[in-house]
């Protein structure tokens, strides 16, 4: 796992990363009106999302084969939670479709607030459990998950 300012992108090298800052600096992003957009076909796209966070017991924690996310708050703030593969306990098979598999953990939880202009990645493999209330409370938030192939199998 990543965490940073998007700002700061540019330490990291992460695959498709001038494709990426790219969109960032000149898609009007207030503009995007399919939940997928296609940057580079199925190997880079995005995915804009608008939710209202929740408690972390009402979501699961979810790992990829196939693609690493970095999702990026545009506006408000949310609890990304991850769990080592240890304690994971599966609640679905692998969707290949999809490209997910749910499962659920109960201890050696890491929480981490990300905030408007902030960023996570998560790798294949590892698992993480996103969209959940910060202490304050449940709010709304708008972020791009980034879709990026890192296998192709």
């Amino acid at each position: 796992m990543i965490f940073d300012y998007i700002k700061n992108l540019d330490r990291y090298n992460i695959p498709f990363q001038r494709d990426m800052e790219r969109f960032l600096t000149t898609m009007d992003v207030s503009r995007l009106t399919m939940p997928d957009h296609l940057i580079t076909g199925r190997q880079l796209f995005v995915r804009l999302m608008h939710f209202r966070t929740k408690e972390p017991s009402e979501g699961k924690f979810e790992t990829h084969q196939l693609y690493m996310d970095l999702q990026y708050v545009i506006k408000g703030a949310e609890i990304m939670e991850t769990a080592p593969a240890d304690v994971l306990e599966p609640l679905t098979e692998y969707d290949p479709e999809g490209d997910y598999r749910f499962f659920k953990a109960d201890r050696n939880i890491s929480r981490v607030l990300v905030r408007a202009g902030e960023f996570a990645v998560f790798f294949p493999g590892e698992a993480h459990r996103p969209c959940c209330s910060p202490v304050e409370g449940p709010g709304d938030v708008t972020k791009l998950v980034f879709k990026i192939l890192m296998s192709i199998s």
